[in-house]
């Protein structure tokens, strides 16, 4: 909760002043001495804008305020490529220079595209950064809310509504409780219309906090009869046994319980790395497609249950399909397969899947896509785990990138007009990317909520921020919002979150 400071403070004319309190507002009609102490550059107010020329990191602190659990208000405008304008908050020891506080610091980069939260602690760490356009010159609305150890950044172009997703919904429990400032850095900037206020969020009746199930990665979820089966990747005995797939069951979405192996190597090609599966249902018949030893199978059962068993024990030819097999089912029924092979690194091929269900119409097989941008080539040129959704007539193929083991390991999505492209890359991917409190967040599939009401993303994350297995199950919801420029509509992801969330709709 904010504190009241109760202290007053002397001006620069020797008068007494009371230190800002909360409710605040500032719509900079004026910039007085004896409510702001400025750090660096030059700061002056006109017109309702409060701006600063010059300066390492020059800052403007509240003077005498100490926030711990508050909602902030603001619009920050950077005016030149890469100009940064953001919130110093839970601040202490705030002095001229970059990095020149202890505390956290919230912002955008103008024409960098960039959204970042991090902490000097003494020195600088970025807990979440994400590309989300930002132009320069342009006003865009901030907002935090900020409890406990829970921060909440909204950044749009439109005011921020109850309807508005947080660009990051993480957990640091670095600061407590300290001043706030406004900053900016690489550049002049500008800000308006600053509120803050004491915040304290409604209670959940009824929440969840990731991860949601241990032991599990590459996670594929299918719903039958009101339950969810998790066909995964076993990783307690990652990477090189993996003896078959393992299964979970929930009716949430949230509680789960291991059902042990739906298939076991006894019963399937190849000895080891039984790896992403993905399953579809035809005629009463269960397709259980996955990889062993580095090479697509399929087998089959007569429940969701299992047990799965491959009737032929061999692989899928050509031997150039690999691993991460994917099957989409278009509206007009035809089914596409869509896989990894290793060429330029991991590349995303696709084609029509035949009516055995077991083999591909090798004529019609295409690369989707490959890993030719900076997020996909951590560690390891990667585009992997391939899952396609059709919204309003354009497919989304939606893929992992980067290595697994990677803490940059991300998810980002490319768009066209048929199932099998040619694909165009969304401009600011990733659209979930890993963060200093969730780590190697993706290789995904997308789920309903029991009611239908809600999409969710069910993705693996690392074990802890230091180890990568045994990884983990987690859940985060997703929807699609209009595209400002006029292009089809955005994917958003709300995550990978860390904090209590709001049971999926229709939870029991």
């Amino acid at each position: 909760m904010l504190a009241r400071v109760i202290t007053c403070l002397i001006s620069a004319t020797g008068v007494l002043a009371a230190a800002p309190t909360l409710p605040f507002k500032a719509d900079f009609s004026d910039f007085s001495s004896a409510t702001w102490k400025t750090h660096g550059g030059e700061w002056s107010a006109e017109g309702g804008e409060l701006r600063v020329k010059g300066g390492a990191g020059p800052k403007a602190l509240l003077d005498g305020l100490e926030a711990g659990d508050f909602v902030l208000d603001v619009e920050v405008r950077g005016e030149s490529d890469g100009a940064q304008a953001g919130i110093v908050f839970r601040a202490a020891d705030v002095a001229d220079g970059v990095d020149a506080f202890r505390g956290y610091y919230a912002g955008v980069s103008a024409g960098r595209n960039l959204v970042m939260w991090g902490a000097t602690d003494p020195k600088w760490r970025t807990i979440a950064a994400r590309p989300v356009e930002v132009k320069p010159k342009q006003w865009y609305y901030l907002r935090l809310k900020v409890t406990g150890n829970n921060t909440k950044i909204y950044i749009d172009e439109k005011p921020i509504t109850a309807e508005t997703w947080p660009v990051f919904d993480g957990i640091d429990a670095a600061f407590a409780k300290g001043g706030i400032a406004l900053r900016a850095l690489d550049g002049d900037a500008s800000f308006r219309n600053l509120k803050i206020a004491t915040y304290r969020p409604d209670a959940l009746a009824r929440s969840y906090t990731n991860p949601v199930q241990a032991g599990c990665a590459d996670p594929m979820v299918f719903r039958h009869e009101g339950k969810y089966y998790a066909y995964t990747t076993y990783t307690p005995d990652f990477p090189r046994m993996t003896r078959g797939i393992r299964l979970y069951t929930s009716t949430d979405l949230v509680d789960w319980k291991d059902e042990g192996f739906a298939l076991k190597n006894e019963d399937s090609w190849g000895r080891s790395r039984f790896w992403a599966p993905d399953l579809v249902e035809k005629d009463g018949t269960f397709y259980l497609y996955y990889a062993a030893d580095e090479r697509m199978c399929v087998a089959t059962a007569k429940s969701p249950a299992g047990p799965f068993k491959q009737e032929k024990q061999q692989p899928i030819e050509p031997d150039s399909i690999r691993i991460d097999g994917h099957i989409f089912t278009d509206d007009d029924g035809q089914r596409y397969f869509y896989y990894v092979t290793f060429k330029e690194g991991n590349e995303i091929w696709g084609g029509k899947l035949n009516d055995d269900m077991a083999s591909v119409n090798v004529s019609s097989l295409k690369m989707m896509v490959k890993p030719d941008q900076q997020w996909e080539r951590h560690q390891w040129p990667v585009t992997e785990g391939a899952e396609m959704l059709k919204h309003k007539g354009t497919y989304y193929l939606t893929y992992s990138g980067s290595h697994f083991e990677n803490p940059e390991y991300a998810v980002g999505y490319a768009t066209s007009d048929s199932p099998l492209g040619p694909w165009k890359k969304y401009e600011f991917n990733p659209v979930m990317k890993s963060t200093a409190y969730a780590h190697g967040t993706a290789h995904h599939c997308f789920t309903k909520s029991p009611d239908g009401k809600e999409t969710f993303i069910v993705y693996h994350r690392h074990s802890t921020l230091q180890k990568t297995e045994p990884r983990a199950l987690s859940i985060d919801r997703v929807r699609f919002v209009p595209d400002p420029a006029g292009g089809p509509d955005i994917l958003q992801i709300h995550g990978p979150t860390s904090s209590p969330q709001p049971l999926p709709s229709g939870a029991r």
